[in-house]
């Protein structure tokens, strides 16, 4: 892939897909855990990626800096209830995606994903809130890079010099 974009989206896939086994769908974000969506495309837990918002500032000869927010959007079917009068592992069952949460960010936080990329910050997490049984954890990383594809190539030639071999320097 040539696109930083692509790039950073395949190689955050993957660092999830190695570190976070309980995940067991992860894809760019379409809208798929939106409210209004009654028939989820997507297999439990799952894990949605967005690069959402991304600002970009001119150095030099053509390079820029990007700057900009991941959003890791966790979808969770809820079959548990976590009311104080549940057992205990009925209440455990239904925290457990929090759990997942935190394997999530222990994945993410801090992580170089490569030369072109800087570390992963955890910025917010939020829950979206829905009328059914889906349960949505939005969590937002910021990432900046630089993006060298544009810069100008710059040649340089041979001067137009004679060399005479019976110069001697010591």
């Amino acid at each position: 892939m040539n696109s930083a974009f692509a790039n950073l989206f395949l190689l955050l896939q993957q660092r999830v897909q190695d570190n976070v086994p309980a995940i067991t769908y992860i894809d760019q974000d379409f809208g798929q855990l939106n409210p209004h969506i009654t028939e989820l495309p997507v297999t439990f837990p799952c894990l949605m990626i967005d690069l959402d918002y991304f600002t970009f500032k001119d150095l030099s000869e053509n390079v820029q800096t990007a700057m900009g927010t991941i959003v890791f959007k966790l979808g969770f079917s809820t079959y548990s209830s976590s009311e104080h009068a549940a057992p205990e592992e009925t209440r455990e069952a239904a925290l457990q995606f929090y759990d997942i949460e935190w394997a999530l960010h222990k994945a993410l936080q801090g992580w170089d994903a490569g030369d072109y990329y800087g570390h992963l910050n955890r910025v917010s997490a939020a829950t979206i809130k829905r009328s059914d049984s889906v349960r949505v954890r939005e969590i937002r990383y910021t990432v900046a890079f630089e993006d060298y594809s544009t810069k100008n190539e710059q040649f340089t030639a041979p001067a137009d010099v004679d060399v005479n071999p019976e110069i001697v320097t010591s």
